[in-house]
């Protein structure tokens, strides 16, 4: 085998790098700046000051001290370490993703907290259709999401609901927000009015049904709920056996606590407008 041993090679004119058309096999360490690679052959342990080009071709050895901004194309790649990196979007085009991970953790801070987690979470895009969400919010200590749920079955394993306490006359409820759809009354001088605020208004939420409850501590004159709005829209309710007084027949409302219990049906399929909404009402009392 012929050996050539130089400081350096230039071209004939003394000018720049030679060129080699038939290829050449390096066996051995490459230094020095590579503005494109291609073809690179055998086991190299390449170390690159500055790639301005594209690196392509197979390399089987090492290749350290990349900068600049190269086109490094891959075809299939396997990392057997870690891998960091680091910038500000990373940009995953493949088909299917598969993680062996069964925890995925996100928002990823020096010093997480619950400020920090607010608003984390999962968006799936829908484009001019409108994205889906579902995301922790601080506020609420809880998720929340922006479609509603359909689970295939509706059994619930545990189960609780937040109640709104009111010392007055005025209840105003946050319909599935941070507020809740039962109220506690504990003190009330009058008859007591019902807000329900919060109600989505729109087509996703057609043909559903509203249910929402006032419980009554009362103070030895009967109170009760007479009025009630939807977003606003003063609706009137209809009781059972058609008034409230035959609703209150027999009922214990002097003492004790009394239970008022509301469904708002919406009668039309169009949930745009709460005026397309009748609110029944039920009254038991005697709660001691």
């Amino acid at each position: 085998m012929s050996e050539i041993r130089v400081n350096n090679i230039k071209n004939e004119a003394g000018s720049g790098a030679p060129t080699f058309p038939n290829g050449a096999t390096i066996i051995g360490t490459l230094i020095g700046t590579a503005t494109t690679a291609q073809g690179l052959t055998g086991t190299p342990n390449i170390t690159v000051g500055t790639v301005t080009g594209n690196l392509t071709g197979n390399v089987t050895g090492n290749a350290t001290g990349l900068s600049g901004t190269p086109n490094i194309t891959v075809g299939n790649a396997t990392v057997t370490g870690d891998l960091t990196v680091q910038g500000t979007t990373t940009t995953i085009d493949t088909v299917n993703l598969v993680i062996e991970d069964k925890n995925i953790g996100i928002g990823s801070t020096s010093t997480p907290s619950n400020t920090t987690a607010d608003g984390g979470g999962l968006t799936i895009f829908g484009g001019s259709d409108g994205d889906k969400t579902l995301t922790y919010n601080d506020t609420k200590k809880a998720f929340e999401t922006n479609i509603a749920f359909a689970p295939n079955e509706n059994r619930f394993i545990t189960g609780s609901e937040k109640i709104t306490r009111v010392d007055g006359n005025t209840v105003t409820l946050t319909y599935a927000g941070s507020s809740s759809n039962v109220a506690i009354c504990t003190n009330p001088s009058g008859n007591i009015t019902l807000n329900v605020v919060g109600i989505p208004t729109i087509s996703s939420f057609d043909n559903h049904a509203l249910t929402f409850s006032v419980i009554v501590q009362q103070t030895g004159t009967a109170r009760t709920c007479v009025s009630v709005t939807l977003n606003g829209v003063s609706r009137t309710v209809k009781f059972a056996g058609g008034s409230l007084a035959n609703a209150l027949s027999g009922v214990t409302t002097t003492s004790g606590y009394t239970i008022q219990s509301f469904t708002g049906i919406n009668t039309v399929g169009s949930a745009s407008t709460t005026t397309n909404y009748e609110v029944f009402g039920i009254v038991s009392g005697g709660f001691f």
